[in-house]
């Protein structure tokens, strides 16, 4: 659910979208969106199949297509991104996102899919959902079409919640899992809905991931850091014109605010 009543936000957001074109205030260069189920099944979470494609159709007229290890490459100035860029994500690993595999392919767009690896023993509370996962078999097609492979966490907890033990056990855990099964470097993890702590960070750096994905609704630039890279999330509550404010930059400005009061 947003963190603000849809009609109230639909009104703020196209508003302060408005402002921020009028005035020309800068917005991220680079920005990532995050996205989870490719449904039309009415769950908050759920993009459907024909919305999403009209949403990438719309971004590959406005930007140009980048994936995670392209934006790490900018972050660490060995490259330079010139026009404005957006790079897509997809947390939890449901199997419906394979029906977008395709209109990927067709707009050269490389995604980085972040999966949840201990099978079976999912944190069904946090999740809020029972929905089919991909397999081993589905990841690897995923790779082969281009997309890249990230770790969130072995079984979805609060990380924030959680002891030193357990912390290092999910980070350090889902990697292994992953890079075992899918015989590759696994070297991003995006941290379930966004939450983590400086124990949180530094078990990701311990355990060699290069980049770590929030929530955090922020720019990317030369100085990001790469283990608190933000992210802007997409869900089936937003209409496409909200969607096309989103990375605005009083819009991007009201979320930082108002997650930080809620924080």
């Amino acid at each position: 659910m947003s963190i603000l009543f849809i009609p109230a936000r639909r009104t703020i957001y196209l508003a302060l979208g408005t402002i921020s074109n009028l005035l020309r205030l800068p917005s991220s260069k680079v920005h990532i969106l995050c996205y989870h189920s490719i449904s039309s099944d009415g769950w908050d979470f759920s993009v459907s199949k024909k919305e999403f494609e009209k949403q990438m159709k719309y971004l590959s007229l406005q930007y140009e297509f980048v994936s995670l290890s392209e934006v790490a490459a900018h972050v660490r100035g060995k490259k330079t991104i010139s026009n404005p860029a957006v790079a897509i994500t997809f947390d939890d690993g449901y199997k419906n996102v394979l029906s977008v595999v395709p209109i990927m392919r067709k707009l050269k767009i490389s995604p980085t899919m972040f999966v949840i690896t201990h099978r079976g023993k999912e944190n069904t509370s946090e999740l809020q959902t029972k929905r089919d996962f991909l397999s081993v078999a589905d990841l690897k097609t995923l790779l082969k079409n281009g997309w890249e492979i990230g770790s969130h966490t072995r079984t979805h907890p609060d990380m924030a919640q959680l002891n030193k033990k357990q912390i290092q056990d999910e980070v350090q855990g889902s990697k292994k899992e992953l890079q075992h099964a899918l015989k590759t470097q696994v070297s991003s993890i995006a941290f379930p809905k966004g939450k983590y702590n400086k124990f949180v960070l530094k078990s990701a750096k311990d355990a060699g991931y290069k980049m770590c994905l929030t929530m955090n609704d922020g720019i990317i630039d030369e100085h990001s850091d790469l283990l608190q890279l933000p992210r802007i999330g997409v869900d089936g509550t937003h209409s496409f014109s909200e969607f096309k404010v989103l990375s605005s930059a009083l819009v991007v400005q009201l979320r930082q605010l108002l997650k930080k009061k809620n924080s």
